[in-house]
């Protein structure tokens, strides 16, 4: 099977993942101005600073310098890399294996999916050195780093950074974080692409039970005669009922009403107690 072949059996697996996000991470990686890459393999270290270990391409076919560079679909395998990283976190993993119950952790979800660049395009032949193959690999992890910078919605990404404490000591800097990590309770997250980092609180008077919230109508509005002011409410028993001489429309804030409803001395006395099971209260007009 070749690598095109491979390429294209990889993505048809991953069919029903497919998401707007990822089609964005297909049309960045055959744009001119990708955020990650082209990276190719003559570099001492990838885009991440992880050393490459190559040798220098020459005497071997030098893609490059070829003028027809294009009819090797080079995008095709920074594509699979979208695809990759996708199918490298939790939920992805879960859609290929239900019976899966965690990934592993030991990894990042950039690290796994970096991981599986190198597995698909490993390669055993006589010279030792094949540049386009080098360079399918390369364009599968830049594809992993460029949906890094998308991420999908319902989730938020935490993006790389570098421990240069070794740049004395000559060592290549490591880095850590690339995860993808869904959003909890009480929060979404949109397509925003220029805010990947961290998910939204639910507006006051809505709330969300349930992780993996993706827009705002994820948000559920609190009952008319209750509020919840705090935004990020977790659970609709964070929505409480109106104070007495107050009320609320469907999610929106208590108010009294009549401008002297709210006063104290207009509170039930003990003898008039079960009115306070009415909404509004009986007597506070």
């Amino acid at each position: 099977m070749t690598i095109s072949q491979t390429a294209f059996l990889l993505l048809s697996i991953a069919v029903q993942l497919v998401s707007s996000t990822e089609e964005q991470c297909n049309m960045e990686c055959n744009s001119t101005s990708r955020s990650v890459g082209p990276t190719r393999p003559w570099q001492a270290v990838d885009a991440l600073k992880n050393q490459l270990n190559l040798t220098r391409p020459y005497p071997h076919y030098i893609a490059e310098v070829d003028v027809n560079e294009g009819r090797y679909h080079f995008a095709t395998f920074c594509q699979l890399g979208c695809t990759l990283f996708f199918l490298s976190s939790e939920t992805g993993e879960r859609a290929l294996d239900p019976k899966k119950q965690s990934t592993t952790k030991t990894n990042t979800t950039l690290a796994r999916c970096i991981n599986k660049c190198d597995e698909t395009y490993r390669y055993n032949i006589s010279v030792g050195y094949s540049d386009l193959a080098e360079i399918a690999r390369l364009e599968c992890r830049d594809g992993c780093q460029i949906a890094l910078k998308r991420c999908q919605p319902g989730y938020y990404c935490n993006q790389v950074t570098f421990d240069n404490s070794t740049t004395t000591t000559g060592e290549i800097p490591q880095y850590s974080g690339g995860d993808m990590i869904p959003c909890g309770a009480g929060t979404y997250r949109d397509v925003a692409y220029d805010a990947v980092t961290e998910c939204i609180p639910c507006p006051p008077n809505h709330y969300r039970e349930v992780i993996e919230g993706r827009d705002i109508s994820g948000c559920s509005k609190c009952p008319a005669g209750t509020s919840a002011v705090l935004p990020g409410s977790t659970s609709i028993k964070d929505c409480f009922r109106c104070r007495a001489g107050s009320f609320s429309t469907e999610a929106s804030y208590c108010v009294c009403i009549t401008p002297n409803a709210c006063a104290d001395d207009q509170l039930p006395s003990p003898a008039d107690a079960e009115k306070k099971d009415t909404v509004p209260y009986i007597g506070r007009w």
